[in-house]
């Protein structure tokens, strides 16, 4: 097998990145965030790769809720050799470098979107409990056995640093920190929730502890919620972010510094979720200045939750395609929140309609959404994707 070079995909990188545009991007994106009008509301295009080769090349996993369309594809992707998640956790090199190649299509086309790259370590938390986790040569990680409640309570945070495989977690975050061009940013790899990592500690007891333990549950939430708090603060510091700033992907936060993913939330009521859960997110979201909320599925009632929920910034749908995409973001944005995500093209509809429909989103005053694209193709050459984004701006909303 050829060795990876970091070298090559780092200079590919730097040819394709253009601060100027990086630093316009950055400024419309905090002025959403600020609720304040941008000149042009942002757009973020790319290019995600599902899967390079064999199946145990499969990259998807990677993006997450940030898988851009529209953008330049990477003929040099499948000139370089690629290793799995297995090999990237033990090798902070192997990391960045595929980290690097996720991120070569952003930087190359001419979007709004942020640079930003994040050792796919989310794995890593639940061995601060004791856990242990297994990675097969697609990529995925899981935990075979579960511990208890009171386990998990058993563990002391205070010395967090050293705990389960968090100095493998500081050794990346010091390693990118150290390699990376000018103009890529790091994200730090915790962007679970407290449902979610109680859902991994428990497995499926954790539904039976809502109604049989339900004190005891409430005690491991904030346990939880205590740990990632630290470990956040702590990934934070290692790379220089500040508290109320998030990277993720291709978006810059400036009024919020925790990701908070939720995608087991669709199995509780919106009830329910208020009770145990919204307590321990905004507890983070007050921690980091705000925040970003994501979750998978179809939840029109925990979206009232949501819009209810103190200093949470901006919320992320998993799949835009399930709503009424209007009234949602109009929902938040009328919360005093904004929407950050795709929104979904229809098959074979023209690209100025669906551009049309997102100029549209985002409102007469440009500022009630960050979008990217989304959906099947044909996409044309982003250029004309952008100079007819920034044309249907000026007609729908005259300046």
């Amino acid at each position: 097998m050829m060795a990876l070079d970091l070298h090559v995909v780092r200079s590919l990188v730097e040819e394709a990145i253009d601060l100027n545009r990086l630093r316009r991007g950055h400024q419309r994106q905090q002025r959403i965030a600020e609720r304040k009008v941008p000149d042009y509301a942002p757009l973020l295009l790319g290019h995600t790769e599902n899967t390079i080769g064999n199946s145990k090349d499969n990259r998807s996993y990677k993006l997450g809720d940030h898988v851009l369309c529209g953008g330049y594809h990477v003929p040099e992707l499948e000139n370089y050799p690629h290793v799995h998640l297995a090999r990237q956790v033990i090798d902070p090199e192997a990391m960045l470098y595929e980290a690097l190649w996720e991120l070569l299509s952003w930087a190359r086309t001419p979007s709004d979107a942020q640079l930003s790259v994040r050792p796919n370590l989310v794995c890593i938390l639940p061995t601060c409990f004791g856990m242990k986790y297994h990675l097969n040569d697609e990529g995925a990680a899981w935990f075979s056995e579960r511990i208890t409640i009171d386990q998990a309570l058993d563990t002391d945070l205070d010395d967090i640093q050293n705990l389960g495989d968090i100095p493998l977690v500081l050794e990346h975050l010091q390693y990118f920190k150290e390699n990376l061009p000018d103009g890529v940013e790091i994200e730090c790899p915790l962007a679970v929730g407290p449902l979610t990592l109680a859902d991994c500690i428990l497995g499926e007891s954790i539904w039976i502890s809502f109604y049989e333990n339900p004190e005891k549950l409430h005690r491991l939430i904030e346990h939880i919620t205590d740990a990632i708090i630290r470990l956040l603060a702590l990934y934070k510091q290692v790379i220089g972010e500040s508290i109320g700033t998030l990277r993720t992907g291709p978006l810059y936060l400036s009024s919020g510094g925790v990701k908070v993913s939720n995608d087991s939330m669709v199995m509780l009521s919106p009830e329910m979720f208020g009770d145990f859960i919204r307590p321990a997110n905004c507890k983070l979201y007050k921690a980091f200045c705000g925040g970003y909320h994501h979750s998978c599925g179809y939840y029109p009632d925990h979206l009232d939750v949501l819009c209810q929920t103190q200093d949470l910034t901006v919320i992320n749908f998993g799949q835009p395609e399930l709503w009424d995409m209007p009234d949602a973001v109009n929902r938040i944005f009328q919360s005093g929140k904004f929407y950050y995500g795709g929104w979904q093209r229809l098959p074979g509809e023209p690209i100025e309609e669906y551009l049309r429909r997102g100029v549209e989103l985002c409102g007469p005053q440009r500022n009630r959404a960050i979008l990217f694209a989304k959906g099947p193709g044909p996409w044309p050459d982003p250029v004309q994707t952008m100079d007819l984004w920034y044309y249907l701006q000026d007609t729908v909303y005259p300046p």
